[in-house]
């Protein structure tokens, strides 16, 4: 995942009692599915501010979040304490509120419904998992949004990481990223499907196309796994009462991966099963055209500034987030 990319004058000087919007997602076997009651928190870094400490923030008005029952909603440009800020960086927080809820990914399944008709080209609306510790780090912890890391070691910190969706309404990709360590060695660039580049599939992510981005569409993602190894990553996708599979899993074969250089399923599992955290996150850049641009999607041309000015509104909607057995969430 790539740098969260936004813009402040300046930062809140007071410290005060961060209040966390509360948030519903369901944890599901096969005999049903169960309410668990979180929250939400925002990266410590907004803005240009690189480490907000304790100055608690509102989500509506700072950074532009709205969090109602299962539904979160990220708007690209917003104005408020810290000025104009571009996008936001939001992660799911334990009942108690103490520490970042873990997922174990292996042999399960995580789902999501998404909203992506208004994100444009040089936009990201993207959802993944990360290696981070679940108190997150430093002395404030999870509850002020610290510990970030990533497969692109952004703001410094290296871990594995994977990206269920990064997206446009123009292309979509969900990539896997090893680490050699828990915090070292990165395959930055990672091993991903985009049926646009990889299937030469150009109606598969696009209005009215195959998946019609014009629409909701519920995300499928199963992490296959033989006993507690895992050994693919297949890909779903649920809309109009369909249900669309993509031609291509992730696995050893189609990465490429040997287990040479620290890339192989069975790694990303152990890692996976150490426990991830959950990221949603929306940015901008001018240099989107790995995701949505040349062989990877039809965007020609970006301009950032240009979007922002024009479409400051613009967002993503996420909704009906479920995680368990294989089968169990759609």
């Amino acid at each position: 995942m790539f740098a969260l990319i936004a813009f402040a004058l300046s930062a809140p000087s007071n410290t005060t009692t961060e209040v966390h919007p509360k948030f519903t997602w369901s944890k599901c076997t096969k005999a049903g599915c169960t309410k668990v009651n979180g929250f939400i928190v925002h990266d410590k870094h907004i803005g240009d501010t690189k480490d907000r400490g304790t100055t608690g923030i509102d989500y509506e008005k700072d950074v532009g979040v709205t969090v109602k029952g299962d539904t979160v909603i990220q708007k690209l440009v917003n104005n408020g304490a810290f000025k104009r800020v571009i996008g936001s960086r939001l992660y799911i927080l334990t009942p108690d509120e103490k520490l970042y809820e873990e997922f174990n990914l292996v042999g399960k399944e995580f789902t999501y419904t998404v909203d992506m008709s208004e994100i444009p080209c040089g936009v990201n609306a993207a959802l993944y998992t990360v290696e981070m510790p679940a108190r997150g780090k430093g002395t404030n912890g999870a509850p002020y949004g610290a510990g970030y890391c990533d497969g692109n070691c952004v703001d410094g910190d290296c871990c594995p990481e994977m990206d269920i969706q990064e997206a446009s309404s123009k292309a979509m990709v969900f990539t896997a990223h090893c680490c050699q360590t828990s915090t070292s060695g990165c395959d930055t660039s990672g091993c991903g499907y985009n049926p646009y580049r990889d299937s030469k599939d150009k109606t598969f992510w696009a209005v009215g196309g195959k998946v019609d981005v014009s629409k909701p569409v519920t995300i499928i993602t199963q992490f296959i796994a033989t006993g507690t190894t895992l050994t693919s990553i297949k890909r779903k996708y649920s809309q109009g009462g369909k249900v669309i599979e993509a031609v291509q899993d992730l696995n050893d074969k189609f990465c490429n991966w040997n287990g040479g250089g620290g890339r192989s399923m069975a790694r990303l599992g152990a890692s996976f099963s150490k426990g991830h955290v959950i990221v949603f996150s929306l940015w901008a850049g001018d240099g989107m055209s790995w995701m949505d641009g040349g062989n990877a999607g039809p965007c020609t041309s970006y301009n950032v500034k240009s979007v922002e000015a024009s479409r400051p509104n613009l967002k993503v909607t996420w909704s009906a987030i479920k995680f368990g057995d294989i089968d169990s969430t759609y």
